[in-house]
């Protein structure tokens, strides 16, 4: 039997890549199973060997530098026949690729279980300094006890960290990588973020978000101007993979939020670890209102304090203004009912301007896609009692081409009425 540093014995191999070879292997001095990655380095001149080689002990310093449920832990790197060698947990698994393989698309619900813990690894890696840079189905591990792992941090990048990754090479994999990546800025943080909302985006819709092909020019083309399909089999989680996939990475939401909105997503909530609880406060209301028929937040009640100062009975008091995130995710709600709920998006009117019914249908019923394409720019009184908001939709029309979408700005004007925001009109503008 192959030994590796006279300690590992090789048991069964697992699969390889471009990167290397894996290994299930047994560690003879603490009796546990481990998976072992050689990495390979064919025909390679000796300073290229060492190159590799110092990339390995980096990979090793970052995956160890992270101690998180939800991530592959690296034990060790070793040296064996001049080829680095890391030492991981072994996870019996199978990788979200192979799921989705086999099962085409995952509910709603599925997939946001699964996202909630990459988005809480990811987390831990962000503020550990740490950026992945290759989120995609293949580098996520569901385990046969249903745990869900991030592997191969062997393109991470580490803030304070020196590169030894070849100048001018494009990391991560095309068909999730984020646009300005493909435009040649360096990994960050919100690149993470995009990867995994094209994640979640295969994880529901069945594809990457760029849509299949062979073709790598024409696909780099269309990720680095953010030729986004639109989710048309998302249902509530359109609303976040909008803000997940945004072109701009200010756009993007930060881990923590994203965890804590998956959570919520997927009926976890409750059972988040306590790092998550604060960041959830405000991400599960404004996630449970994305999936209700209409979005009115009663501003009209203040508690009155008792003398110990603790919180009284309500009693009515002047509304509280509404801020830039409520107008923002009352839009994205609005616009996640259409083109399949009009009905239901007419109750986000006034009543008084509310659009005929039958008008509003027949126009919305040739369209078999609607998504907010960006972020909605909101503009507000000073009273913040009327609300402008303009944005781009992508419109897809029924029976159309998948890549056959048209982008349209629209202004929407909102008003606070009892506690809640109403659309009062809505218009296609030039722009």
């Amino acid at each position: 039997m192959q030994t590796v540093a006279d300690r590992y014995a090789l048991l069964e191999r697992l699969g390889s890549g471009a990167m290397g070879v894996v290994w299930r292997a047994r560690d003879g001095l603490l009796e546990r199973e481990v998976a072992i990655k050689q990495l390979l380095l064919p025909d390679l001149p000796p300073e290229q060997v060492e190159v590799a080689c110092q990339r390995a002990m980096r990979e090793g310093r970052i995956a160890a530098r992270l101690q998180h449920p939800n991530a592959i832990g690296v034990f060790d790197v070793v040296v064996e026949d001049g080829r680095p060698c890391l030492v991981m947990e072994y996870l019996p698994s199978l990788s979200l690729s192979a799921v989705l393989k086999e099962r085409g698309t995952l509910p709603v619900e599925e997939a946001a279980r699964i996202g909630a813990q990459v988005a809480d690894a990811l987390a831990a890696a962000h503020e550990a300094g740490i950026v992945h840079r290759d989120i995609k189905p293949g580098n996520v591990l569901i385990g046969h006890n249903g745990a869900v792992k991030i592997t191969d941090f062997g393109i991470s990048r580490s803030a304070g960290d020196v590169s030894v990754t070849r100048t001018g090479a494009l990391s991560g994999t095309l068909a999730y990588l984020a646009p300005e990546l493909a435009r040649g800025a360096e990994p960050n943080p919100a690149a993470d973020m995009f990867s995994l909302g094209a994640t979640l985006y295969a994880m529901t819709e069945g594809q990457p978000p760029f849509g299949r092909t062979e073709n790598d020019f024409g696909l780099l083309y269309k990720i680095s101007t953010g030729q986004v399909v639109p989710p048309i089999r998302s249902g509530s989680l359109t609303p976040l993979l909008t803000r997940l996939l945004a072109i701009e990475p200010a756009g993007r939401p930060a881990a923590a939020e994203v965890a804590a909105e998956l959570a919520a997503l997927s009926g976890t909530g409750g059972r988040r670890r306590g790092v998550l609880v604060a960041a959830a406060v405000a991400a599960v209301v404004f996630t449970a209102a994305v999936v209700t028929t209409s979005f009115v937040l009663d501003r009209n009640q203040a508690t009155t304090p008792t003398g110990d100062g603790s919180a009284g009975q309500s009693t009515t008091s002047q509304p509280a203004a509404f801020t830039t995130t409520d107008v923002d995710a009352f839009i994205k709600q609005h616009f996640a009912k259409l083109p399949h709920d009009p009905a239901g998006a007419r109750q986000d009117w006034a009543p008084e301007f509310r659009p005929a019914e039958g008008d509003d249908d027949r126009f919305w019923e040739r369209y078999e896609v609607v998504a907010i394409y960006g972020e909605p720019v909101v503009s507000s009184t000073a009273q913040d009692e009327r609300h402008a908001v303009e944005l781009d939709l992508t419109l897809r029309e029924a029976g159309a081409a998948e890549h056959d979408v048209s982008i349209v700005r629209h202004r929407l004007d909102l008003m606070v009425r009892d506690g809640g925001l109403l659309i009062t009109s809505a218009r296609e503008v030039s722009g």
